[in-house]
């Protein structure tokens, strides 16, 4: 498939490119080493002012850019515009219902947000006055339900990346990858996410969509591949309850079975389609919140695309993991995350929270002894009508995502060319579409 089709496409794609790294060079990085980062004095934050930064700037950014992720950016050809730091306030729906169910919601003992029904469920002061395992959760939750409308769709285009031989690109993705990086083999999906519940946008009908089972599901995700032949008609409904403590149900449909089959709790934690992201790490964390025990650890300023000016999303550096475009510094809340099934593969997760949006900006990821494993980050853009916008166009938009396996030096990288699309759905396609016994419908 050459580039020009990924160019003339005119519906929405997405592309995910599992790079394998090759040339990079890091250092062991533990998880004390991130908190005393986090921990340190801001130093540098305040010289750092809106402008072009290159190499020779890196070291002014050094308090913006965690340790291990930071010998990221160490190449010659590194461009990061900083902007300044806007503000992006939710929608009114959103707004009234965060202040009509004020104070309502609270914390059960087994970690489930009970008595929530619309809206913010924590304020900013409840985070800060309550102990770090509870403001750990608060966070948590007002990430889980931060304003997105109605959820959002994307059509997908995939590409798998392997490493350039003797520094050739190969067939690299023009329109994405300026630096490194050679793509081996492509597949398109399609992802739709829809909330049936605890919906600001529906004031009227109970805070809820007219379909069956929003009094017990919060929401239902449906991801689909068309190609390449192997994977065309491979199909997953994931549905999240409302109820966290009675785990996700997520059905898979795989043609060469002819079958739908529910993947265990297990599963979930294993390697996505090939890539370094799980089930339970999309956009810096998917999974259930009382699947881990968590922990407040503070506040800190970090660099984040958070308002992309890409019609298509750049990535630079030798091995195209760092987005060119234009940063911000962003105030975030630091939460801890440790799995408690004991089996797991990660030893826990580091979530730099958005303080302002909720959305995760970087999550690491690290192994059972300490050691930094894995960094994710997702980017993200507003619209430009930032005057009273739709509320289709008052979220955070989903653009791209980076993961860097740091412990195996390779990674993946998913970019949408084309609009993330938080519009209203009927109660009619979300029946159509998302019901697991139509999941064996088409091939």
């Amino acid at each position: 498939m050459g580039i020009s089709i990924v160019k003339n496409r005119t519906k929405s794609i997405f592309l995910l490119l599992v790079l394998f790294c090759s040339s990079s060079t890091w250092a062991d990085v533990t998880y004390q080493d991130v908190i005393d980062w986090v921990s340190a004095e801001p130093g540098v934050v305040s010289t750092v002012e809106a402008g072009q930064y290159g190499h020779q700037e890196l070291n002014q950014l050094r308090n913006l850019i965690p340790p291990g992720y930071f010998g990221e950016f160490d190449f010659p050809e590194l461009s990061i515009e900083i902007m300044q730091t806007n503000r992006y306030q939710a929608h009114e729906l959103y707004l009234n219902a965060t202040k009509k169910f004020s104070g309502e919601p609270f914390l059960s003992e087994e970690g489930d947000l009970e008595n929530y029904t619309a809206g913010m469920p924590f304020s900013r002061e409840q985070i800060l006055e309550e102990s770090i395992q509870s403001s750990g959760l608060m966070v948590a939750y007002n990430q889980i339900h931060r304003w997105q409308n109605f959820g959002y769709k994307v059509d997908n285009l995939t590409f798998n990346v392997e490493p350039s031989p003797n520094g050739k690109k190969g067939n690299l993705v023009e329109s994405v990858m300026l630096g490194g990086g050679h793509v081996d083999r492509d597949f398109t999906m399609f992802y739709h996410r829809v909330y049936l519940s605890k919906l600001a946008s529906k004031p009227n009908n109970g805070y809820a969509l007219d379909v069956d089972g929003s009094d017990e599901l919060l929401f239902k995700e449906y991801v689909g591949f068309s190609a390449p032949f192997d994977m065309a008609g491979m199909k997953f409904v994931i549905e999240r309850p409302l109820k966290q403590s009675r785990g996700d149900q997520v059905n898979s449909y795989l043609p060469t079975e002819r079958r739908v089959r529910r993947l265990s709790a297990r599963e979930r934690a294993d390697s996505w389609v090939g890539t370094n992201w799980t089930l339970d790490d999309f956009e810096g964390f998917s999974g259930l919140v009382v699947d881990n025990d968590w922990s407040y650890v503070g506040q800190k300023d970090i660099l984040h695309v958070a308002s992309s000016k890409n019609i298509t999303p750049l990535l630079h550096g030798p091995d195209s993991l760092i987005p060119l475009d234009r940063w911000q510094v962003r105030p975030a809340f630091v939460v801890e995350a440790i799995p408690k099934w004991k089996d797991h593969p990660y030893g826990k997760r580091l979530m730099f929270v958005d303080q302002e949006t909720y959305t995760i900006m970087l999550t690491m990821v690290f192994s059972q002894d300490g050691s930094l494993w894995k960094l994710f980050t997702t980017q993200y853009q507003y619209s430009d009508n930032v005057v009273n916008p739709s509320p289709a166009l008052s979220t955070p938009r989903w653009r791209s995502s980076v993961a860097i396996n740091i412990r195996d030096r390779n990674g993946s990288v998913g970019a949408a060319t084309g609009p993330s699309e938080y519009i209203e759905i009927k109660p009619s396609k979300v029946r159509r579409l998302f019901d697991v016994s139509n999941l064996t419908s088409g091939r």
